[in-house]
């Protein structure tokens, strides 16, 4: 190691970052959605649940009156309508699924039922597949890699991120069992599924990996497996990002002296926090006690490893700084000197922590999920997040169309429920003017059969009293058969509410 001076190297940036897809105009929020959810990968879908769906039936033996004998294949249009209903549970929180059918004034939420029944939601839900089990390859996430690959493949097909990006892992809640459950005790979800995340500093998600042992690394696609764990992350997270003047900016779990020389040798700046344990760390650099607000560094060919005591010492390597101390400002206003590197880092890592904040707001993921499509439903509302931050990042995007993130979702709920949205909206117009006409009861038609026919009333039904009337309502949308008494009123406040 050498305390000589030298200016980092130079990479020059060579990426067009943004948005690929180019139009004459801001491209519109449902031209985005599709990029994500496009015809093919619902199709996917649609042919999985239904190959699923016989399977299951095919393997064990119902019950006479199951509600599974009433299942029928799925197709793509009802596939997008039941994956916009499972999004917006997350907008509207309720203690369990059955909540979002419940007729009681309390919990009454009529879009849901108006739209797919509650039976058949649950049938799309239980039978929600991605992938045939005939074809089990041994691996872990088998059952879900088609999804995960839809998402990195999409990711860097339409999108090019910025020169800063960041590697770190982030946790999706999961406390049942299995055999790659994590524990990790400084996140606010200490037991998961841990993913390894590469993203922009504004917050996109550019490749995600998901962790499933170090029994499992061999399998990792397209990474070079001579390197350790940590260094094989970020080397396959990277792939297709190197040699393109990027600066990265990872933890003290991945950087090492190796990790560095191997990212120099690419044309890639690599800046972050090391462990003192590390191999190769420079010696003298241990050795030496410091003062507070002390900093010392040494180089080896073009990388920097420092140390600087605060409260506590911390070593930090960098290919893209000569390690200085520089003026910065607290929340407080209050002005301290750190090293550049510390600053630097402290502004690169913002990217992870700022995707995890936004996708826990009005996150759709239920405890009673098998944890497969629990991860799914977790990347599914990536793709939103992801595509409302590209959205809204458009340059032909005048500033008033910006959306924030609930008003995006609801625009993409909306756009995924499509026509049967519509019809709704139409029947529930239909209501409330029939809420301002008069209403009166008429006997019921003639039939063939009958001259005197009878149907049940609807509000004893409701009741679950068994009782039938010649009288109903002509005004009211299905003409419901109701009592003259008590249910004819009663009817009418409800639709009133």
């Amino acid at each position: 190691c050498s305390n000589d001076e030298e200016s980092p190297p130079n990479f020059p940036f060579t990426a067009d970052p943004g948005f690929k897809i180019q139009s004459a105009g801001s491209t519109r929020v449902s031209e985005i959605v599709d990029l994500f959810f496009t015809d093919d990968f619902i199709e996917l879908l649609v042919a999985q649940t239904n190959l699923y769906a016989m399977q299951s039936m095919n393997t064990r033996q119902l019950r006479r009156h199951s509600r599974l004998k009433a299942w029928k294949e799925t197709d793509l249009a009802e596939m997008r309508v039941f994956l916009g209903l499972l999004l917006h549970m997350g907008t509207i929180n309720l203690p369990s699924l059955e909540h979002y059918w419940k007729q009681d004034d309390l919990y009454y939420m009529p879009l849901f039922s108006g739209i797919m029944s509650r039976n058949r939601f649950q049938m799309l839900l239980r039978y929600l597949h991605f992938t045939n089990n005939e074809e089990d390859d041994g691996s872990p996430l088998y059952k879900l890699q088609s999804v995960l690959d839809h998402f990195n493949t999409v990711m860097s097909e339409i999108y090019t991120p910025n020169i800063d990006i960041c590697i770190d892992e982030s946790m999706m809640l999961w406390r049942g069992r299995l055999v790659f459950r994590q524990y990790i005790k400084n996140k606010k979800h200490k037991y998961g599924i841990k993913l390894y995340k590469l993203c922009e500093s504004n917050g996109i998600v550019i490749k995600i990996r998901v962790y499933t042992g170090k029994t499992n690394e061999p399998n990792l696609r397209g990474a070079q497996t001579k390197y350790n764990h940590s260094t094989q992350i970020v080397m396959d997270l990277l792939q297709g990002y190197m040699d393109q003047g990027y600066k990265v900016y990872t933890d003290n779990f991945y950087n090492s002296v190796l990790l560095t020389k191997l990212l120099t040798e690419r044309s890639t700046y690599i800046c972050g926090t090391l462990r003192k344990n590390r191999k190769g760390n420079p010696k003298g650099l241990l050795c030496t006690k410091l003062k507070k607000g002390q900093l010392i560094a040494q180089r080896k060919n073009k990388v920097y490893v420092c140390n600087w005591k605060d409260k506590r010492e911390v070593l930090c390597i960098s290919n893209m700084h000569k390690p200085v101390l520089v003026p910065v400002t607290n929340k407080n206003n209050k002005v301290s000197m750190k090293p550049n590197v510390i600053k630097d880092y402290n502004e690169g890592m913002s990217g992870i922590d700022l995707s995890d904040q936004m996708l826990s707001y009005y996150s759709a993921l239920r405890k009673t999920l098998f944890w497969y499509k629990k991860l799914s439903i977790h990347i599914f509302e990536t793709y939103i997040h992801n595509a409302c931050l590209i959205y809204n990042n458009q340059v032909r995007l005048p500033p008033q169309e910006k959306l924030d993130a609930l008003s995006f979702k609801d625009k993409v709920v909306e756009h995924l429920l499509g026509e049967k949205f519509a019809k709704y909206k139409e029947t529930s117009m239909k209501k409330r003017t029939t809420i301002e006409t008069f209403h009166y009861l008429e006997r019921q038609p003639p039939t063939q059969k009958k001259q005197k026919p009878t149907k049940p009333c609807r509000v004893c039904t409701k009741e679950k009293k068994r009782k039938e009337t010649i009288y109903y309502c002509p005004i009211c949308p299905k003409k419901p058969a109701l009592c003259v008494e008590n249910c004819f009123k009663k009817n009418h406040i409800l639709l009133s509410n």
